[in-house]
């Protein structure tokens, strides 16, 4: 069978989904990327060694954290970071999906998901009135987007809603750290503004037209078809 290709924008009446990713490439990096990837989604993920490490990195956690499996030898200086969460009943990987109210559903719900979230460390206190979510980072640490962590306090509060107080930290493990602790109590306004740029994205969705931004992410880009693409080519 061969593939049909992407839907026809006048045709494609599948709804958008928001996620952290999708929201910060319309918003901070570029707009047409971003309708190549969630709308039209013809750019396919292509791993790299830096994603692949991440992966791994994220896996171990997981294990570590969920299972009490040891750190693999390589990561065991990271011990430390993870040594806290033990005994506290930790959740991770979390999925989280929401409705277009704000509603839990299913992560893989398609029929009514509208929002999703993967947490990768939560810890409740016993009462469920706070929350603390750790975010692990193998990249660089020199800017912080305190916004992804609130995207996912949203939707923990949402699943949780006697929570009275939310905060939460990245973890950079280049450099071996906790990164600042965040305030991410006001979920109203995460919801507020990432309901925001999701009408944009919509907006933009319905009139087909989504701006191309010139930057130097351009030599980066996985949408190689564009003109501003500064990626170098593999012959």
């Amino acid at each position: 069978m061969t593939d049909p290709g992407p839907i026809p924008p006048f045709l494609d009446r599948r709804p958008l989904v928001g996620t952290y990713t999708m929201l910060s490439c319309f918003e901070n990096i570029c707009q047409y990327q971003a309708y190549r990837r969630y709308v039209v989604r013809d750019i396919k993920f292509v791993p790299t060694p830096a994603s692949e490490y991440g992966n791994e990195v994220h896996t171990a956690f997981e294990h570590r954290i969920g299972g009490g499996k040891p750190l693999p030898e390589k990561m065991q200086q990271w011990e430390p970071l993870a040594q806290p969460f033990d005994g506290r009943g930790a959740q991770v990987e979390l999925k989280i999906g929401l409705t277009k109210d704000g509603v839990p559903c299913g992560y893989f719900d398609n029929n009514v998901v509208r929002w999703r979230v993967k947490v990768d460390t939560l810890v409740l206190n016993p009462d469920k009135t706070f929350a603390y979510l750790c975010d692990w980072k193998t990249g660089n640490s020199k800017y912080e987007d305190p916004f992804e962590l609130a995207i996912g306090a949203m939707h923990v509060h949402a699943l949780y809603p006697s929570l009275q107080k939310i905060a939460g930290q990245y973890a950079w493990l280049r450099d071996n750290r906790l990164g600042q602790s965040h305030d991410l109590t006001d979920t109203n306004a995460t919801w507020q503004k990432a309901s925001a740029i999701l009408g944009k994205m919509e907006a933009a969705k319905a009139s087909g037209e989504w701006p191309k931004r010139q930057s130097p992410l351009c030599a980066h880009c996985d949408v190689l078809d564009c003109e501003n693409n500064k990626r170098p080519q593999s012959h």
